[in-house]
């Protein structure tokens, strides 16, 4: 299984048999994701950073509401999630906006798609994604503060976690070098202000996550990606 993240929130999953990418967005901020092929579209917000579909070639199915998947030997399970915290008898009457996180499993791996997420986990939530192999957890505007994340990542208790959305726009992106592009996303506030909160550090920033095999080690962890759009 290979991850790779394409800018902001979006990822691709290669598995053996299938390709998934989530949440495809349009080019802006000086970030293209390209035009990836997929078998699979996850969308976790109808937003064009989120949902750009068009943009995928092949003839994916495209995910966007909860319900349990099996696509070529993909199994999905999307779950519902908010934009942001408020309280819970305000309802949808508060301003917030649904959003959906994804459960993904092959190939003996389980990978935590969080989208959109604005908020950590509830309890509910928390148990349908608990215990992946790998979180996928966006940081910053429009996602998780680096706080929410920190405690999002304690709470789902993942082996590897791997950070996206923070420093939207800009990066190797932005026709740096991969070398200079990558120190600078290391550099990030946002991703700073998590792997403190977090109390660890990240790992040197990798162009793809190849994984085989469940993870073994007992120390948890933080993968950086470069943005390959």
């Amino acid at each position: 299984m290979e991850i790779s993240w394409l800018g902001h929130g979006c990822t691709r999953v290669r598995t053996r048999h299938a390709t998934v990418v989530a949440d495809p967005f349009e080019r802006a901020n000086g970030l293209d994701m390209g035009r990836p092929t997929a078998d699979v579209v996850t969308v976790s917000h109808h937003d064009p950073l989120h949902d750009h579909v068009a943009g995928v070639r092949g003839q994916p199915l495209v995910i966007d509401g909860p319900g349990e998947y099996d696509v070529m030997g993909v199994q999905l399970t999307a779950i519902s999630a908010w934009s942001r915290a408020t309280d819970a008898a305000e309802g949808e009457a508060s301003g917030r906006e649904r959003r959906t996180a994804f459960l993904l499993e092959a190939e003996g791996l389980s990978i935590a798609l969080l989208g959109a997420m604005g908020q950590p986990p509830s309890p509910e939530q928390a148990e349908a994604l608990a215990n992946a192999d790998v979180l996928v957890v966006p940081i910053g505007e429009g996602a998780l503060a680096s706080d929410e994340a920190a405690r999002t990542v304690r709470a789902l208790e993942p082996a590897i976690v791997v950070p996206v959305s923070y420093r939207a726009g800009g990066g190797a992106a932005e026709g740096k070098g991969q070398g200079e592009g990558a120190a600078e996303a290391s550099a990030d506030p946002a991703l700073t202000a998590f792997l403190a909160a977090l109390g660890t550090t990240a790992e040197t920033p990798l162009p793809k996550l190849s994984l085989q095999a469940k993870a073994t080690s007992e120390r948890q962890r933080v993968v950086l990606l470069e943005p390959r759009g």
